[in-house]
């Protein structure tokens, strides 16, 4: 048999007889035998049913083709790769008259149509499975029960199943792609730098070597000398996306079960971010400080998007896990980099000051969940979750160390880094625009 993409093969079933086979014999020749001995042909009625369809399944396991035995069960999803909030078709076949019924185990942030991953079917059965949340799903392993037609011959087994990659949500930000320092060679940001391109600079005098096409004959009628048009050229930049995956802080325990935590914002930004300037012909890279997603080098084009969204999708969610921080050593000038971090780490602080301080253009896309610090403790009113007192000095002690952070927010803005925090995709529309105009913004002296 040939597989298809996608699909996982377990070796062939190997049907056993069941209980109720058993008995059943059992219980017929016992009341047959017991009618001879006690000169009861009626005993043999009470038994009968049972030794015929004993028979019967018998005989049928006999002559039922080899297909039946042989054809080993298949697995196949639909989709390997989908968005968040995206749904596959989990497939499991079988041999044609063979009842089968199947068990999934239940993920995390996934949903299963039918409810609870179990299901049933006569040689195929399908499985909806609905994914809310970015990351790797095992599908499996999963558990099956085949048998045939009168249940008398089953077996049971576990298979494996190929996994699904869920990545993040194609979001499109709601901003523009200007950036204040092009440093490519071509592309279609406006720069500071004359030459070939189609805004104009000004009207100058005509020059030796200057194209015969772009003389601006009014002009030259007018004052009876040639002029000439002279225009900016268009260039690309190089996109840094810095992401901050040394903790995943979660929501406030009084949140939503659904409310992101920091390391949901953090993949979403970075992925619409990414997008954004790929679309717009850019050089986009990623590098990871706590290094759970692992540096993604520069790239073009939808190749490069595709090369991205699958290592963020990769990430894992140890959430107890503190990661070390890693230490980008140089960037370019002139490149513009995205942040993404709650900011809470001193060392991420740190990093911020040394791009700031190596000429990059920063901005820090803050990816705290909005749960965590609530004020209103400090008011007198307070938080429940479920009806029960969180943790005791928890909201408090959350709430000073936002309070704090927020020293640490002023003091970068101080320094013409702007902090905006992730709301979707709008977030960056503002300080995108204010960062065309970031060159006369004050900057952190260098050292």
């Amino acid at each position: 048999m040939q597989a298809s993409p996608g699909a996982q093969i377990s070796p062939g079933t190997r049907r056993r007889p069941t209980a109720a086979l058993l008995r059943a014999a059992v219980v017929g020749c016992a009341a047959a035998a017991l009618a001879v001995l006690v000169g009861k042909p009626a005993l043999i009625l009470a038994g009968l049913p049972l030794l015929v369809w004993a028979l019967v399944a018998l005989a049928l396991r006999l002559t039922a083709s080899d297909d039946q035995e042989s054809v080993p069960p298949r697995i196949q999803a639909s989709r390997r790769t989908l968005e968040e909030g995206g749904s596959a078709i989990i497939s499991l076949t079988t041999a044609p008259g063979v009842l089968t019924a199947a068990t999934f185990p239940m993920r995390p942030q996934t949903d299963f149509a039918p409810q609870y991953g179990s299901t049933a079917g006569d040689g195929h059965l399908q499985l909806r499975l609905s994914a809310q949340r970015w990351g790797r799903i095992r599908v499996g392993p999963v558990h099956a029960l085949v048998t045939d037609q009168l249940g008398a011959f089953r077996d049971q087994l576990e298979l494996t199943a190929p996994d699904v990659q869920v990545v993040p949500s194609a979001t499109v930000l709601d901003a523009p792609v200007e950036v204040p320092t092009p440093i490519g060679v071509s592309g279609v940001h406006l720069s500071r730098r004359r030459g070939d391109g189609t805004a104009l600079s000004e009207v100058r005098a005509f020059r030796t070597g200057d194209r015969l096409h772009r003389i601006n004959w009014r002009v030259s009628q007018r004052t009876g000398q040639l002029h000439t048009n002279a225009t900016f050229t268009e260039q690309d930049t190089e996109v840094l996306i810095v992401t901050d995956t040394i903790a995943d802080v979660a929501p406030a325990p009084w949140a939503d079960s659904e409310d992101p935590t920091s390391l949901d914002m953090t993949i979403r930004a970075t992925s619409a971010v990414a997008r954004h300037y790929l679309t717009a012909g850019d050089r986009v890279s990623v590098f990871d400080i706590g290094h759970l997603i692992g540096p993604v080098p520069a790239g073009t084009g939808p190749r490069q998007l595709r090369v991205l969204t699958d290592a963020l999708a990769r990430a894992g969610r140890d959430d107890d896990q503190l990661r070390p921080a890693r230490r980008l050593r140089a960037v370019r000038a002139g490149t513009l980099t995205v942040v993404c971090s709650p900011l809470l780490r001193t060392e991420v602080i740190t990093q911020i000051g040394e791009l700031v301080a190596h000429g990059a253009d920063v901005i820090v896309v803050d990816t705290l969940p909005p749960s965590i610090g609530d004020v209103s403790v400090l008011n007198g009113k307070p938080l429940r979750a479920d009806g029960v007192s969180p943790d005791r000095f928890w909201p408090e002690a959350w709430a000073i160390r936002r309070l704090l952070r927020e020293t640490t927010i002023r003091e970068l803005r101080e320094a013409g880094v702007p902090v905006t925090a992730w709301e979707g995709p709008s977030s960056l529309a503002p300080v995108l625009l204010s960062l065309s105009a970031a060159r006369t913004a004050p900057r952190m002296r260098r050292s």
